[in-house]
């Protein structure tokens, strides 16, 4: 598995970081966004089958930076992604998770980009994620909800990801995507899986930043770089097995490392108290989910 997992990394490191080196963050953040939309679809299902996907990939990340400073429209455009997993959802849960994901963050992260460098980055990013999993051996995709339940998980992600991205974005929150990012991530359509994924999250985001300011306290420049690719590995490896806590361990340092340098206690407080939030908001949007479940099958028995 570290062994896979460390010929992943290197092949999707070397476009992230040749991207960097070419074209600055928007290349890596665009490239990198292409890998949140196609790696899940990629690694389970033919390549012949996603190819489409990798188009969206570019469509999504053009429309997403011409919408930047437009909270409501960006808001609406993240509601509508949400909206989209839903007929995807009855074929296999989860095939296309990353696609809200990717808009929430695009619309809302900080910089300056261009939507058609940024369409042709993640265009790029896709492919590459395409090419890499069709040398690893397919996994089991997850099955399809019923039509009702993908419906209308599709519904409220789309309400609490599109008012969240709204409040972010017009109230001028820092870092204030990252809420709507774990709210993706974390709300599933079944109640169970969404209060697990909120609590690992939360472990996992909290161990990461206390990992990350450790490395950044003891080690040199160049030995965080080397452990920041370790992390990576151990990241792509825990995936790979279905650990999501120990998967966002290792993941978090990258982001609270790479996210502002300089200011690395700014960053990991916004990061924590944003995963907070979005986790918070999912597991309530559960609970409110599981109570009208209750009184709907009540009305139905009675």
């Amino acid at each position: 598995m570290l062994l896979l997992s460390a010929a992943l990394s290197v092949l999707l490191l070397i476009p992230l970081a040749g991207g960097y080196l070419l074209a600055g963050v928007p290349a890596a953040l665009g490239i990198g966004m292409g890998y949140v939309v196609l790696l899940r679809p990629a690694l389970t299902l033919p390549a012949r089958r996603v190819g489409l996907l990798v188009l969206a990939a570019g469509l999504v990340a053009s429309v997403a930076v011409a919408l930047r400073g437009q909270p409501l429209a960006a808001a609406a455009f993240v509601a509508l992604c949400c909206l989209a997993v839903a007929p995807v959802n009855r074929t296999g849960e989860g095939m296309l998770a990353g696609l809200p994901t990717a808009a929430s963050v695009l619309v809302a992260v900080p910089g300056d980009f261009d939507p058609a460098a940024m369409a042709g980055w993640a265009v790029l990013g896709g492919g590459i994620a395409v090419l890499v999993a069709a040398r690893v051996p397919k996994a089991t995709p997850l099955p399809g909800l019923d039509r009702d339940r993908a419906q209308r998980h599709a519904v409220v992600m789309a309400a609490a990801a599109g008012l969240v991205t709204y409040l972010v974005l017009a109230l001028h929150v820092p870092h204030g995507y990252w809420v709507a990012l774990t709210l993706t991530v974390v709300l599933r359509p079944f109640d169970d899986q969404t209060r697990t994924k909120a609590w690992e999250r939360l472990v996992g985001t909290f161990g990461g930043i206390v990992l990350a300011v450790l490395l950044a306290a003891l080690l040199p420049l160049w030995a965080i770089a080397v452990a920041l690719t370790a992390c990576l590995v151990l990241m792509t490896a825990y995936a790979l097995r279905g650990d999501y806590t120990r998967q966002v361990l290792f993941l978090t340092p990258s982001v609270v490392l790479l996210g502002t340098p300089g200011d690395l206690g700014l960053v990991a407080a916004d990061r924590a108290l944003a995963t907070v939030t979005g986790a918070v908001l999912a597991a309530l949007i559960a609970m409110v989910m599981v109570i009208v479940d209750s009184r709907t099958a009540g009305r139905q028995e009675g």
